[in-house]
Protein backbone atom coordinates (compact mmCIF):
# COMPACT_ATOMS: atom_id res chain seq x y z
CA UNK A 1 0.00 0.00 0.00
CA UNK A 2 2.67 2.62 1.12
CA UNK A 3 4.38 1.65 -2.57
CA UNK A 4 1.08 2.27 -4.12
CA UNK A 5 0.95 5.80 -2.60
CA UNK A 6 4.27 6.76 -3.08
CA UNK A 7 3.78 5.84 -6.93
CA UNK A 8 0.51 7.99 -7.03
CA UNK A 9 2.24 11.21 -5.57
CA UNK A 10 5.56 11.35 -7.60
CA UNK A 11 2.66 11.01 -10.55
CA UNK A 12 0.82 13.58 -8.99
CA UNK A 13 3.80 15.90 -8.52
CA UNK A 14 4.73 15.64 -11.84
CA UNK A 15 1.21 16.91 -13.01
CA UNK A 16 1.27 19.05 -10.36
CA UNK A 17 4.88 20.98 -11.54
CA UNK A 18 3.73 20.43 -15.04
CA UNK A 19 1.16 22.62 -14.82
CA UNK A 20 2.59 24.91 -12.74
CA UNK A 21 5.57 25.52 -14.93
CA UNK A 22 3.54 26.03 -18.17
CA UNK A 23 0.70 28.69 -16.19
CA UNK A 24 4.44 30.55 -15.05
CA UNK A 25 6.14 30.66 -18.28
CA UNK A 26 2.79 31.91 -19.99
CA UNK A 27 2.13 34.25 -17.56
CA UNK A 28 6.24 35.59 -18.38
CA UNK A 29 5.48 36.00 -22.19
CA UNK A 30 2.60 38.09 -21.60
CA UNK A 31 4.52 40.04 -19.55
CA UNK A 32 7.49 40.61 -21.55
CA UNK A 33 5.97 40.69 -25.13
CA UNK A 34 2.51 41.67 -24.45
CA UNK A 35 0.86 39.34 -26.38
CA UNK A 36 1.34 35.94 -24.55
CA UNK A 37 2.53 32.86 -26.07
CA UNK A 38 0.27 29.97 -27.55
CA UNK A 39 -1.22 27.25 -26.32
CA UNK A 40 -1.78 23.90 -27.88
CA UNK A 41 -2.74 20.31 -27.78
CA UNK A 42 -0.60 17.34 -29.61
CA UNK A 43 -0.91 13.71 -30.39
CA UNK A 44 1.31 10.73 -31.54
CA UNK A 45 1.41 7.21 -32.29
CA UNK A 46 4.73 6.01 -32.94
CA UNK A 47 6.79 2.78 -33.35
CA UNK A 48 8.61 1.70 -30.60
CA UNK A 49 11.93 -0.19 -30.69
CA UNK A 50 13.23 -1.67 -26.95
CA UNK A 51 16.78 -2.28 -26.38
CA UNK A 52 17.67 -6.24 -25.72
CA UNK A 53 17.14 -6.04 -22.05
CA UNK A 54 19.14 -7.54 -19.05
CA UNK A 55 18.22 -7.74 -15.58
CA UNK A 56 19.59 -9.74 -12.58
CA UNK A 57 18.14 -12.23 -11.31
CA UNK A 58 18.23 -13.75 -7.56
CA UNK A 59 16.41 -16.75 -5.87
CA UNK A 60 16.39 -19.10 -2.55
CA UNK A 61 14.99 -22.46 -2.84
CA UNK A 62 13.83 -23.26 0.96
CA UNK A 63 12.59 -26.67 0.33
CA UNK A 64 14.28 -29.48 0.94
CA UNK A 65 16.95 -27.09 2.15
CA UNK A 66 17.80 -23.06 1.60
CA UNK A 67 19.83 -22.80 -1.83
CA UNK A 68 20.72 -19.07 -3.30
CA UNK A 69 20.86 -19.25 -7.21
CA UNK A 70 21.82 -16.11 -9.63
CA UNK A 71 21.44 -15.34 -13.26
CA UNK A 72 21.51 -12.87 -15.89
CA UNK A 73 18.35 -12.69 -17.88
CA UNK A 74 17.94 -10.90 -21.22
CA UNK A 75 14.69 -10.28 -22.61
CA UNK A 76 13.85 -9.25 -26.24
CA UNK A 77 11.06 -7.32 -27.96
CA UNK A 78 9.05 -7.14 -31.20
CA UNK A 79 8.43 -3.87 -32.44
CA UNK A 80 5.84 -1.66 -30.30
CA UNK A 81 3.47 0.94 -30.09
CA UNK A 82 3.12 3.71 -28.04
CA UNK A 83 -0.29 6.31 -28.00
CA UNK A 84 0.06 9.91 -26.34
CA UNK A 85 -1.42 13.43 -25.88
CA UNK A 86 0.36 16.17 -24.58
CA UNK A 87 -0.52 19.89 -23.65
CA UNK A 88 1.69 23.30 -23.90
CA UNK A 89 2.45 25.89 -24.10
CA UNK A 90 5.05 28.17 -27.36
CA UNK A 91 6.88 30.99 -27.04
CA UNK A 92 7.74 32.88 -29.64
CA UNK A 93 11.30 32.67 -28.88
CA UNK A 94 11.20 28.68 -30.30
CA UNK A 95 10.72 27.72 -26.43
CA UNK A 96 8.34 24.89 -25.86
CA UNK A 97 7.02 23.65 -22.53
CA UNK A 98 4.54 20.57 -22.48
CA UNK A 99 2.71 17.96 -20.00
CA UNK A 100 3.05 14.66 -21.67
CA UNK A 101 1.18 11.15 -20.94
CA UNK A 102 1.25 7.92 -23.26
CA UNK A 103 0.85 4.51 -22.79
CA UNK A 104 3.06 2.08 -24.91
CA UNK A 105 3.30 -2.08 -25.50
CA UNK A 106 5.56 -4.44 -26.90
CA UNK A 107 5.73 -8.11 -27.20
CA UNK A 108 8.35 -10.28 -25.66
CA UNK A 109 9.71 -12.63 -28.23
CA UNK A 110 12.65 -13.99 -26.20
CA UNK A 111 13.44 -14.88 -23.11
CA UNK A 112 17.37 -16.07 -21.73
CA UNK A 113 19.12 -17.00 -18.92
CA UNK A 114 22.89 -16.60 -19.07
CA UNK A 115 25.60 -16.98 -16.59
CA UNK A 116 23.30 -18.89 -13.86
CA UNK A 117 25.26 -19.94 -10.76
CA UNK A 118 24.94 -21.44 -7.18
CA UNK A 119 27.38 -19.39 -5.17
CA UNK A 120 27.20 -21.90 -2.40
CA UNK A 121 28.40 -24.54 -4.44
CA UNK A 122 30.87 -23.23 -6.32
CA UNK A 123 28.68 -23.73 -9.39
CA UNK A 124 27.78 -22.53 -12.81
CA UNK A 125 26.54 -22.90 -16.29
CA UNK A 126 28.16 -21.04 -18.69
CA UNK A 127 26.31 -21.84 -21.80
CA UNK A 128 22.80 -19.85 -22.46
CA UNK A 129 18.95 -21.45 -21.66
CA UNK A 130 16.39 -19.79 -23.47
CA UNK A 131 12.37 -20.54 -22.20
CA UNK A 132 9.49 -19.87 -23.91
CA UNK A 133 7.49 -16.71 -23.50
CA UNK A 134 4.61 -14.62 -24.81
CA UNK A 135 2.65 -11.67 -24.27
CA UNK A 136 2.90 -7.75 -24.08
CA UNK A 137 4.71 -5.58 -21.98
CA UNK A 138 3.53 -2.33 -21.11
CA UNK A 139 4.67 1.20 -19.85
CA UNK A 140 2.68 3.95 -19.13
CA UNK A 141 4.45 7.48 -18.38
CA UNK A 142 3.55 11.51 -17.20
CA UNK A 143 6.49 13.09 -18.31
CA UNK A 144 7.61 17.16 -18.36
CA UNK A 145 9.16 18.09 -21.81
CA UNK A 146 10.98 21.28 -23.11
CA UNK A 147 11.72 21.74 -26.69
CA UNK A 148 13.03 24.25 -28.88
CA UNK A 149 11.79 25.22 -32.29
CA UNK A 150 14.33 26.27 -34.53
CA UNK A 151 13.13 29.02 -36.85
CA UNK A 152 13.36 28.87 -40.66
CA UNK A 153 11.17 31.38 -41.71
CA UNK A 154 9.15 28.81 -43.74
CA UNK A 155 6.63 26.02 -43.05
CA UNK A 156 9.62 23.07 -42.31
CA UNK A 157 10.76 24.15 -38.49
CA UNK A 158 13.49 21.72 -37.12
CA UNK A 159 13.90 20.70 -32.95
CA UNK A 160 15.72 19.43 -30.43
CA UNK A 161 14.68 18.64 -26.23
CA UNK A 162 14.35 16.39 -23.58
CA UNK A 163 12.09 15.57 -20.78
CA UNK A 164 12.28 13.42 -17.52
CA UNK A 165 8.97 11.81 -15.50
CA UNK A 166 7.51 8.87 -13.85
CA UNK A 167 7.31 5.34 -15.84
CA UNK A 168 5.09 2.71 -14.73
CA UNK A 169 5.97 -1.22 -16.48
CA UNK A 170 3.77 -3.70 -16.55
CA UNK A 171 5.11 -7.26 -17.14
CA UNK A 172 1.22 -8.45 -16.31
CA UNK A 173 0.42 -10.21 -19.45
CA UNK A 174 3.55 -12.03 -20.05
CA UNK A 175 3.92 -15.25 -19.90
CA UNK A 176 6.32 -17.88 -18.98
CA UNK A 177 7.23 -21.06 -16.90
CA UNK A 178 8.29 -19.55 -13.26
CA UNK A 179 10.14 -22.63 -12.52
CA UNK A 180 12.44 -22.45 -15.65
CA UNK A 181 15.28 -20.79 -13.63
CA UNK A 182 15.12 -23.50 -10.77
CA UNK A 183 14.59 -26.36 -12.99
CA UNK A 184 17.68 -24.82 -14.96
CA UNK A 185 19.66 -25.40 -11.57
CA UNK A 186 18.29 -28.63 -10.32
CA UNK A 187 18.60 -30.45 -13.12
CA UNK A 188 22.42 -29.02 -13.79
CA UNK A 189 22.69 -30.25 -10.08
CA UNK A 190 21.54 -33.62 -9.87
CA UNK A 191 23.45 -34.29 -13.46
CA UNK A 192 26.86 -33.02 -12.07
CA UNK A 193 25.69 -35.60 -9.44
CA UNK A 194 24.85 -38.62 -11.12
CA UNK A 195 21.38 -38.53 -9.84
CA UNK A 196 18.24 -38.09 -11.89
CA UNK A 197 16.19 -35.32 -12.58
CA UNK A 198 14.18 -34.22 -10.37
CA UNK A 199 10.77 -32.08 -12.17
CA UNK A 200 10.02 -29.01 -9.79
CA UNK A 201 5.92 -28.67 -8.99
CA UNK A 202 4.12 -26.12 -10.27
CA UNK A 203 3.84 -22.90 -9.10
CA UNK A 204 7.09 -23.92 -6.82
CA UNK A 205 8.42 -20.63 -7.74
CA UNK A 206 6.53 -17.68 -6.93
CA UNK A 207 5.62 -15.07 -10.06
CA UNK A 208 7.54 -12.08 -9.97
CA UNK A 209 5.49 -8.82 -8.92
CA UNK A 210 4.61 -7.57 -12.62
CA UNK A 211 4.42 -4.20 -12.20
CA UNK A 212 7.04 -1.59 -10.83
CA UNK A 213 7.35 2.57 -11.54
CA UNK A 214 10.65 4.47 -11.70
CA UNK A 215 11.96 7.78 -13.15
CA UNK A 216 12.40 8.45 -16.69
CA UNK A 217 14.21 10.63 -19.55
CA UNK A 218 14.01 11.57 -22.68
CA UNK A 219 16.15 13.60 -25.47
CA UNK A 220 15.93 13.90 -29.12
CA UNK A 221 14.73 15.78 -31.89
CA UNK A 222 12.77 16.05 -35.27
CA UNK A 223 11.20 18.66 -37.89
CA UNK A 224 7.19 19.93 -37.73
CA UNK A 225 5.59 20.75 -41.13
CA UNK A 226 2.98 23.57 -40.94
CA UNK A 227 0.06 22.66 -42.54
CA UNK A 228 -2.18 25.56 -41.94
CA UNK A 229 -1.91 28.04 -39.41
CA UNK A 230 -3.44 26.24 -36.19
CA UNK A 231 -1.92 22.57 -37.26
CA UNK A 232 1.18 21.55 -37.52
CA UNK A 233 2.88 17.69 -38.47
CA UNK A 234 5.54 16.00 -37.01
CA UNK A 235 8.03 13.58 -37.42
CA UNK A 236 10.50 13.01 -34.27
CA UNK A 237 13.21 11.02 -32.64
CA UNK A 238 13.51 9.95 -28.96
CA UNK A 239 15.90 8.34 -26.81
CA UNK A 240 14.28 7.20 -23.84
CA UNK A 241 16.17 5.96 -20.37
CA UNK A 242 14.43 4.71 -17.27
CA UNK A 243 16.04 3.89 -13.65
CA UNK A 244 15.98 0.95 -11.65
CA UNK A 245 13.05 -1.53 -12.19
CA UNK A 246 12.31 -4.08 -9.82
CA UNK A 247 10.55 -7.12 -9.56
CA UNK A 248 10.42 -9.77 -6.39
CA UNK A 249 8.07 -12.80 -5.65
CA UNK A 250 8.00 -15.03 -2.54
CA UNK A 251 5.83 -18.04 -1.30
CA UNK A 252 6.68 -20.93 0.88
CA UNK A 253 8.99 -22.74 -1.07
CA UNK A 254 11.24 -20.28 -3.08
CA UNK A 255 11.90 -16.69 -3.37
CA UNK A 256 13.13 -14.28 -6.52
CA UNK A 257 13.79 -11.01 -7.37
CA UNK A 258 14.69 -9.38 -10.79
CA UNK A 259 16.41 -5.90 -11.13
CA UNK A 260 16.89 -4.31 -14.10
CA UNK A 261 16.57 -0.99 -16.69
CA UNK A 262 14.58 -0.25 -19.98
CA UNK A 263 16.23 1.63 -23.02
CA UNK A 264 13.63 2.49 -25.20
CA UNK A 265 14.28 4.25 -29.07
CA UNK A 266 10.88 6.11 -30.47
CA UNK A 267 10.28 6.78 -33.69
CA UNK A 268 6.86 9.26 -33.77
CA UNK A 269 4.37 10.52 -35.99
CA UNK A 270 2.23 12.76 -34.40
CA UNK A 271 0.10 16.69 -34.89
CA UNK A 272 -0.24 19.54 -32.71
CA UNK A 273 -2.91 22.16 -32.89
CA UNK A 274 -2.68 25.85 -31.83
CA UNK A 275 -5.80 26.49 -29.57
Amino acid sequence: MNKERSVFGRAGAVLAISISLIALAASQARAQTGEGGGWYIGANIPLMFIDDTESFTSGENFVPFTLGYEATTLNEFDTGYKIGGSFGYAFESGLRIEFEAYHASAEVSKLFYNDIAVPLLNFQLTESTELPVSGAASQTATMLNVWYDFDTAGQWTPYIGAGFGELAVDFGDVEYDTNGLAQVVANAITSANGLPNIALPPGFVPELSPKDTTSAYHFGGGVSWELSDSTLIQLGYRYQASGDIEYSGLNENASVNALTEQKTHFIELGIRYRL
